[in-house]
């Protein structure tokens, strides 16, 4: 049986990317009789597929630092002895700068996943840090955004890179799925009206996604429009950033918007979210590697209003899968949530259709799995003829 070890930081985020993408991985290795291995310093969702036979290892390399280089090092290749895997998957630039060294020498083949723009490459040091994100036998980019980022900034390590577009699982983003039981759940926790109109934030609370534009723009709504039935329901985890939830708090308050604006803290079923909101937002003000949030609402059809930068670009075709705005822009994005309620139902549907669509066609779950699972075993393979 060959068996594939995936690294990352954590798996406690329910929501997160890289951990998504790495459990979705797993299970897809399990169910297809690989043996799958999981290192992390564990969480929520650390044990989630162990009933498909998902091994987990605990490892703690969140934290940074020499004390923890050296320990997680000599753990780490116990574990790796004992596992002896036949490719290894990094997904972050911490267990890469500590352990790829390790695999290397093992000559153990090594997959890394480039899942961020990963900021400082005008500094060396930081860019050297950077680099050991390409220091596989082969560099995944999860868009075509982060593909021509990997491109610009290590030229040298084009040969070594492979786009797979980060997937979706439709079946699970299906609106038609969503049982309203499970609709009436979420909204109890919100104690708004029925006529209400419910305004998507899903996004971690941290500076980069966006949370003060959304703030500035449900301000200009009620200004223009205090008549206008909405509330902005943000969905997401704090993530260590209390003081910075505070702060949003604060100014909600003085801007005297706290009826307008609900938040929710993590949620499960994302699912049940996206079905009661009357539009999504992804208002990031940095550029988002893929764009998750877009891709979840497509899938589902619903309105998405996303920033005009970074993967969303992949997703969004303005006008036709959904609609871009500038960063920064709380005027566009308010004016923008005006032009989409207004909007006709027909032409809803239509754009609604498209979105869910191109997902189907390009973004879709079974097509990364696919593509990452042949990477795989590609590398096998040629590990396999050049011992022979």
């Amino acid at each position: 049986m060959k068996t594939v070890l995936q690294i990352l930081p954590s798996l406690r985020k329910i929501n997160g990317g890289v951990e998504r993408g790495a459990l979705d991985v797993a299970k897809e290795l399990a169910e297809r009789n690989f043996k799958s291995v999981i290192i992390s310093s564990g969480g929520d969702m650390a044990e989630k597929y162990k009933y498909k036979g998902v091994d987990h290892h605990t490892l703690q390399i969140e934290k940074k630092g020499l004390m923890n280089y050296l320990s997680s090092r000599a753990k780490f290749e116990k574990i790796l002895s004992e596992i002896k895997p036949d490719v290894v998957h990094i997904r972050s630039r911490w267990p890469a700068f500590c352990f790829s060294g390790i695999i290397k020498k093992k000559r153990i083949p090594l997959v890394t996943t480039y899942h961020g723009t990963y900021s400082g490459n005008n500094f060396f040091l930081k860019k050297k840090y950077n680099e050991v994100m390409t220091s596989g036998d082969v560099t995944i980019s999860i868009s075509k955004f982060i593909d021509d980022h990997i491109r610009y900034f290590f030229p040298n390590q084009k040969s070594i890179i492979k786009q797979i577009n980060r997937g979706i699982d439709y079946k699970y983003f299906d609106a038609n799925s969503v049982s309203e039981i499970r609709k009436e759940k979420f909204l109890s926790t919100l104690n708004v009206s029925e006529r209400t109109h419910i305004i998507l934030l899903p996004a971690r609370i941290t500076g980069w996604k966006g949370h003060n534009v959304a703030i500035d723009a449900v301000k200009i709504l009620c200004e223009k429009d205090p008549k206008l039935n909405f509330v902005l329901v943000m969905v997401g985890s704090e993530n260590n950033k209390e003081k910075f939830t505070k702060r949003l708090k604060k100014k909600i308050s003085k801007l005297n918007i706290v009826d307008r604006v609900i938040f929710c803290g993590n949620i499960t079923d994302m699912p049940a979210v996206y079905s009661v909101a009357d539009i999504v937002l992804s208002t990031s003000v940095e550029p988002e590697a893929f764009g998750r949030v877009s891709a979840e609402a497509s899938a589902m059809s619903k309105p998405i209003i996303a920033t005009n930068h970074g993967g969303s670009r992949e997703i969004i075709e303005n006008n036709v899968t959904g609609w871009l705005i500038e960063p920064k822009n709380p005027e566009e994005l308010a004016n923008k949530i005006v032009d989409v309620l207004n909007l006709d139902q027909k032409n809803k549907d239509i754009i609604g259709r498209n979105a869910q669509r191109k997902i189907k066609e390009k973004f879709s779950l079974k097509q990364m799995l696919n593509q990452t699972l042949q990477v795989y075993e590609e590398l096998i393979e040629r590990k396999k003829n050049t011992d022979n």
